[in-house]
Order: structure tokens, then C-alpha cells, then sequence
């Protein structure tokens, strides 16, 4: 027998036990419930034959609606070692319908009898002890391995370790080391440089208080390592810990600038500011030397994370980790093989082909908005010349032509095809459909009626989703497409788009320091709502005013530039910074709404 049926025979084994255990918890949760209430002075009361029936009639029915319900609530389907917060959801769940149907069967079965119903007392302590039952069949395995986990440790061939800090990053540590079961460090207690008080416990430890301490604890303990998990330890107290390891062949680790607090990474500059040693520091393959931390300071201000630290020789040798963020991958329209060929050298994601006319000019009539003439041949004469950038072709609506047009855009090379201003769930199953994983598919969102049925559309299978902001706002009667940003609507979407696992974006940018609404403003939101697209507007480079290729070229290499900076600098922003901005976008975006209703005020 192979390892994979072996693997397949104990889970289906599981399953059978699981079953099992639910059709005898179920009913005996119940029956005690029963026994409980009607149980009394060392005998039954006279009504419990009564109810008893009502028990007996409806028990068969319930074992059946149980296992019905927690198979629905896959509680047959965990992998249980694993088990966390979804997997309790679930079981409560699953308990509260099986609830819901004990009240209901049991109220249907006392019609036959003189009862109107069972006790509130026998529907308390049952569903109780259904739910503690159910939650302990499942949670066992996990409670039980993680005290193995910790007896573990325990054993010989751990050793025993003292932990210097008595703080966040040492908390950090010891959490990693009671997950990690291949770790053979023990940790025994904990040494607090910064504090003299005694008699204290640090996460179930004994704490000894100051450094002169320390060696009396490697006695007293049998210490065989010192791991340092305090980021503000002094350089002093680092040479006395280093001396003493030495002296008494102790192991010594240095954990404080590796570890993640609960608030984040530590920074380099958190840990430069406390470092009165010598530095090294390394850093994208260099290596450079300080005579502090004070002066590497002035050297290293930007956002870099610390993957190790060492102390080696009283000077601490630091390995860096530069923090970068993500780029917003970049779509820009055009039919121009010239400038497809100019927004790729710059590192344009995807050159656009938009073929959508149907409904377009009736939708943005006497607005300011590009309607495009792109044609068919327009893929196949682009399609060719690219070499990184992806071809996204947008189609018409869904309408009795789109199977053909879809067949002659696949045909011609996209790599992804677009839906525009859909409004039903059965428009984006004929699209799908029509594509039939020919290429990769993206959903644009621009109608209050595809906003109403999202949810649905969500558990179909499509690449990735964009919110046209121009159509969307339309469709709401705004007066400014940037309300959807300011009204929550954008947040509203971006989180259930999140939610469902597909990668989404919304809207356009300008350049930089251009538009109504400034773009590095918008940028910051992009960042802060998980946004992973974006469209670059028509004033990011106005291919129609500027007839000049080499112009184009400059242009974009100008702004593309510029992006990719700002972007970057996304890495320094907090979050309170992030908050800030979308509270000065509602600001300036009711100014703009005041300005333009005045304005068609004035020209009625």
C-alpha cells in the first residue's frame, strides 16, 4: 500500500470516528440535560416519562439534521492539529443551528403529548454540553500537542538557557521557541539589567534582577547559553555578559535585533540609538564601520529592518534587510505602437487596448473622459512588439455580438480580457463562459447594480477585479468620482475584494503634484486599502497634445520615475499617517464638490 492511500485510509478513519463520537455526543448531551432537570432527591419526577418520549422521538431525527449540519459547517473536513479562531467560529456555528433544531424538532414531537414544550433548563445545560463535547473532539489534538510540545523541552537533551530582557522582544522569543519543536533550548528564567526588584515571574519564569546576578543564575540553574533578547541592553552590560560566558564556557546568542515584537519588526534605528560599542553593519552586500551607534546613525536613516545581530570581539556586527514595498502594477491606454513600445522601456505593467464604445459617449455625454477608437487590428499590430509588458484588451459590455468579439480578441494575442459595466451575476457567467480560460480575465466594476450583486460574482472564478471609479460615480448620481473614495464605498469593496482572495485596484492616477485631487494622495490610499493596480490617466502623459515621440519619451520616463519613488517612500509612512490622508481626501474632496456645484450653478 502506498503512502498516500495510507495517508487517504487515516483521514476517511477520522472522519468515521468524528462521526461516530458527534451521533453519541449529540444525544447524550441531551439525555443529561434530561436526567439533570428531572433527576431529583435521588429520584425521577413524575413527568419524566413524558418528556422522555418527547427525547426518544425526536433523538433519531436529530442525530441525522446533526451530522447534516456539521458536515455543512466541514467540521468533518479540519485538519485539526492546526485548529485556530475560523475553526472555533465554526463550531459555534455549527452548535448554534443544531440549537435552533433541537428547540424546533422537540416543540414538533410535544404536540402528541401534554406538554407544550421541553424545559428552558434542558435546552441550557444540553447545548452546553454539546458544545463543550464538540469543541473538546476537535481541539484535543491541538491542546494535547502543544503540552507535548512544551514536555518536550523538558527532556534531557534540551538545554538549559537564560534569557536576558524582560520585555516584548523577549516575550517574542520565548513564544517562538514553544512553537518551534525542533528547538532544543530550555528556557529557565530571565535576567532584567534594568530593574533591581526580585521575587517577580516574566511568562511563568523566575526573573533575576541586574547583571551581577547573572552568575550566581548559571549556577543555580545550570545554565549551558545566554540568549540577549533586549534591544536596550547597555554596551557595558553586553562586554560583562560576554566576559562571563567565557570565563564559564557559557554559550552566548544575540536575539534582540531578529525578533518581531507584537508591534512590528525592530527597526535599526531603534537598536542604533541604544549601541555605545563599536558597529559594522552590513548591507547589500557592503560592509561598513562606526565608531557607535550614534554615528552609523548618520549614515543609515532609512526604513531597513535587522536580520541578525552578533556581538563579536565588543563590536556589534548588524546584517540588514532593506524594506521595500510592492509597485502598483500599471496600466496605460493606447493604440499608438510607438508609445507602447515607450510606457514598456519604462516599466508600464500592461499596454491597453480599450474597444468599448457600446453606451460610452450616452454614459459620459459632453464630459472630459477618453473615448477611445482602438480597433481589433490594433492588438495584433502591438501584440508582437512586446517583450515584458502584458496586452489587456477591454470589450464592450456583454450584447449579442461579444462571443465573436471575444473569439477575435483572443485570437489576436491578449493576454487579458476586460469586462466593462456589467450589471448582472448571469452577464459575468456568459463572459466567462465566452472566455472559457482561453486567457486571464478582469471584471471592471462601474455600475451601483454590480456593486448590489459583488457577493455573488465574488464565488465565481475570474483573475482580478478594477473599480472604474468615472461610471461608478455616474451610476450613483455623484457630482465628483473621488466621492467613492471620501463616501467609503471604494473601502466597502476593496475589503470584500480582500475577503475573497482576488487581486484588485481602482481608478487612476495623474502625475505627481497634478490633478483635482493630488495623485500622492490617492497613492497613499491605494497602499493603505491593499490595492495592487492602477490605471495611469490621460494626464499622466497626453499622448494626444504631445506629437513627439522623443517628448513621450521623456515624459514617461520623467513620471514613471517619480512613481516608483513615491512609492517607495510607502515603506516610511505609519499608520496614523495613512488615516491622516484619508481624513484630508474627505476634506478636499467636499471642497472640490463645493467648487464644481457652484460652477454648474453659475453656467445654469
Amino acid at each position: 500500500m502506498s503512502k498516500k492511500q495510507i495517508v487517504a485510509g487515516r483521514r476517511l478513519g477520522l472522519k468515521l470516528f468524528l462521526v461516530l463520537f458527534d451521533i453519541v455526543a449529540v444525544n447524550l448531551s441531551y439525555f443529561l440535560a434530561l436526567v439533570l432537570r428531572f433527576y431529583v432527591n435521588r429520584e425521577f419526577n413524575i413527568v419524566w416519562p413524558t418528556y422522555l418520549s418527547v427525547f426518544l422521538k425526536f433523538a433519531p431525527w436529530y442525530t441525522i439534521l446533526c451530522v447534516a449540519v456539521f458536515w455543512y459547517f466541514k467540521l468533518y473536513n479540519g485538519m485539526w492539529r492546526f485548529a485556530g479562531f475560523s475553526d472555533i467560529n465554526r463550531v459555534i456555528n455549527a452548535n448554534a443551528v443544531s440549537f435552533v433544531i433541537q428547540i424546533v424538532g422537540t416543540i414538533i414531537c410535544s404536540r402528541d403529548v401534554p406538554v407544550s414544550r421541553m424545559p428552558y433548563s434542558y435546552y441550557a445545560i444540553g447545548a452546553s454540553l454539546q458544545f463543550a463535547l464538540i469543541f473538546l473532539s476537535r481541539f484535543s489534538y491541538r491542546i494535547v500537542t502543544v503540552e507535548l510540545a512544551k514536555i518536550a523541552q523538558n527532556s534531557a537533551s534540551s538545554v538549559n538557557v537564560l534569557v536576558v530582557g524582560a520585555g516584548e522582544t523577549a516575550r517574542s522569543f520565548l513564544r517562538q521557541i514553544q512553537i518551534d519543536r525542533n528547538e532544543v533550548m530550555r528556557p529557565v528564567c530571565v535576567l532584567d539589567t534594568h530593574s533591581a526588584e526580585e521575587q517577580r515571574l516574566f511568562d511563568g519564569l523566575p526573573v533575576i534582577a541586574g547583571i551581577d546576578s547573572a552568575e550566581k543564575a548559571i549556577k543555580k540553574y545550570k545554565i549551558k547559553g545566554i540568549v540577549i533578547a533586549d534591544p536596550l541592553i547597555s554596551a557595558a552590560n553586553k562586554v560583562k555578559l560576554k566576559r562571563l560566558c567565557q570565563e564559564t564556557k557559557v554559550e552566548l546568542r544575540n536575539y534582540s535585533g531578529q525578533l518581531k515584537s507584537d508591534s512590528g519588526s525592530l527597526s535599526l534605528q531603534q537598536l542604533l540609538e541604544h549601541t555605545n560599542c563599536p558597529v559594522t553593519i552590513l548591507s547589500e552586500g557592503r560592509e561598513q564601520n562606526f565608531r557607535d551607534g550614534e554615528d552609523a546613525l548618520v549614515s543609515f536613516t532609512g526604513k531597513q529592518d535587522v536580520r541578525n545581530v552578533t556581538l563579536r570581539d565588543n563590536r556589534l556586527l548588524i546584517e540588514l534587510v532593506t524594506h521595500k514595498v510592492a509597485p502598483l502594477l500599471t496600466f496605460y491606454i493606447t493604440n499608438r505602437p510607438e508609445v507602447a513600445l515607450v510606457a514598456e522601456k519604462y516599466g508600464v505593467d500592461r499596454v491597453w487596448i480599450d474597444l468599448e464604445t457600446l453606451g460610452k459617449e450616452e454614459r459620459q455625454h459632453n464630459m472630459n473622459t477618453v473615448k477611445s477608437s482602438h480597433t481589433i487590428a490594433d492588438i495584433a499590430a502591438i501584440k508582437p512588439l512586446l517583450t515584458r509588458a502584458e496586452l489587456l484588451v477591454r470589450v464592450n459590455p456583454w450584447h449579442e455580438g461579444s462571443q465573436a468579439e471575444i473569439d477575435a480578441v483572443i485570437e489576436n494575442g491578449a493576454d487579458i480580457i476586460m469586462l466593462p459595466y456589467w450589471k448582472t451575476v448571469q452577464e459575468v457567467d456568459k463572459f466567462l463562459a465566452a472566455v472559457n480560460g482561453r486567457c486571464r480575465t478582469t471584471l471592471l466594476l462601474e455600475t451601483k447594480e454590480a456593486v448590489e450583486c459583488v457577493d455573488e460574482v465574488l464565488k465565481r472564478r475570474f483573475d482580478e477585479i478594477h473599480i472604474g471609479l468615472n461610471d461608478l460615480s455616474l451610476s450613483y448620481g455623484l457630482t465628483f468620482m473621488f466621492e467613492l473614495l471620501s463616501n467609503g464605498t471604494v473601502e466597502m469593496l476593496c475589503k470584500k475584494f480582500k475577503k475573497a482572495g482576488i487581486p484588485y485596484g481602482f481608478g487612476g492616477i495623474a502625475r505627481l503634484g497634478d490633478g483635482l485631487l493630488p495623485a500622492e494622495k490617492i497613492i497613499m490610499e491605494h497602499y493603505r486599502l491593499g490595492s495592487t493596480r492602477v490605471i495611469l490617466s490621460r494626464t499622466f502623459c497626453d499622448q494626444a497634445k504631445i506629437q513627439s515621440i522623443e517628448e513621450i519619451d521623456l515624459v514617461f520616463r520623467e513620471n514613471m520615475e517619480n512613481l516608483r519613488d513615491y512609492e517607495q517612500s510607502m515603506a516610511d509612512v505609519t499608520q496614523e499617517e495613512f488615516v491622516r490622508n484619508k481624513a484630508e481626501i474627505s476634506g478636499a474632496v467636499d471642497v472640490i464638490v463645493a467648487q464644481i456645484t457652484r460652477a454648474r450653478s453659475n453656467e445654469a
